[in-house]
């Protein structure tokens, strides 16, 4: 009988070992699913608020949107000029912050581009069609049907 307990309790210490081994591998994995990924958040948006700066367009967590008018980095607050209206937020406040620059960028690159004289010809007689189209639906409807109601009790009493 005490060969049959050695065996039980040799195979209950493997069991241990890979029970702990899978405890630390589910933790390992917890690291890189949640934590890891939330930390590297954190240091952007540490990094955004520490390259704010005057005339950098913001929106705050309440969704207000403005210009940066000052930035006060030792009582952590910031003022926003929101069409005239100068609001003071906590600094950790801001959600996202758009510097003056990449406005600038951001604008020109959604600039209008010059169409082609060629590409203006092709799109120019589909346009002329439908405009003539809407010009020949209005012509045709009778004068008498376009007045309303009371136009048409007033020239019938006449």
């Amino acid at each position: 009988m005490n060969i049959l307990t050695l065996g039980a309790a040799a195979g209950g210490g493997a069991g241990s070992y890979t029970m702990i081994i899978f405890i630390i591998i589910l933790f390992v994995g917890m690291y890189f699913i949640s934590i890891r990924p939330q930390k590297k958040q954190q240091q952007k948006r540490q990094e955004m608020l520490k390259q704010m700066s005057k005339g950098d367009k913001v929106v705050t967590l309440g969704g207000i949107k403005g210009t940066i008018e000052s930035i006060d980095r030792d009582s952590k607050e910031v003022v926003v000029d929101c069409d005239g209206i100068y609001l003071t937020f906590d600094l950790n406040f801001i959600r996202k912050a758009t510097s003056a620059d990449n406005v600038k960028e951001s604008t020109t690159k959604n600039a209008p581009k010059k169409v082609e004289p060629a590409e203006e010809a092709k799109k120019q007689p589909a346009d002329d069609s439908a405009k003539e189209a809407k010009s020949e639906a209005t012509a045709e409807k009778p004068a008498e049907e376009t007045k309303t109601d009371d136009t048409k009790s007033d020239s019938s009493d006449k």
